[in-house]
């Protein structure tokens, strides 16, 4: 009798256990699954901005004033690569490809060349209201962002 109740409170502490492992499990999974879609996102906004700045360099350059338009071009362009590197840098992180990231400037490129096509008059405002203050924002942001990525992904080891 007292055999068959110590199995019946070891099959029940063997379940329970189970059950709680599975629910850590799953919290853990939705954790790293929150912080993947979080390197996502981050590395998708750069894409996004990387594209504008290259965009934006290519347009200053070809302005009337050359002394000047050159180094303000060669800083937009530098700021651009300089986010594409980060973009890639975050997605093989998550272990996409850089063909990826690459797909994405190109979608950003034709989305930008679309609005700039769609209201020639208006296209430097909707292109700053647009990408230029997301793309100025996301230039202060991004490294907590990405350091607040970092250790939340950490909290899960």
């Amino acid at each position: 009798m007292q055999t068959k109740r110590n199995a019946r409170h070891l099959a029940v502490a063997a379940v329970s256990a189970a059950l709680l492992g599975s629910t850590a499990h799953a919290g853990q999974s939705h954790r790293h699954k929150d912080a993947r879609a979080g390197f996502d996102g981050l590395s998708r906004e750069m894409s996004t901005c990387a594209a504008y700045f290259s965009l934006l360099a290519s347009i200053v350059e070809k302005a009337n004033d050359a002394t000047t338009t050159v180094d303000i071009a060669q800083r937009i362009k530098s700021t651009g690569q300089l986010m594409l590197t980060q973009s890639i840098n975050i997605a093989n992180y998550i272990g996409l490809g850089d063909e990826v990231v690459m797909e994405r400037v190109q979608e950003a490129l034709r989305d930008m060349v679309h609005t700039v096509n769609g209201d020639p008059p208006n296209s430097l405002r909707v292109m700053h209201v647009k990408y230029g203050q997301p793309c100025d924002e996301l230039l202060q942001s991004a490294p907590k962002r990405f350091a607040d990525l970092l250790e939340d992904r950490q909290e899960e080891f």
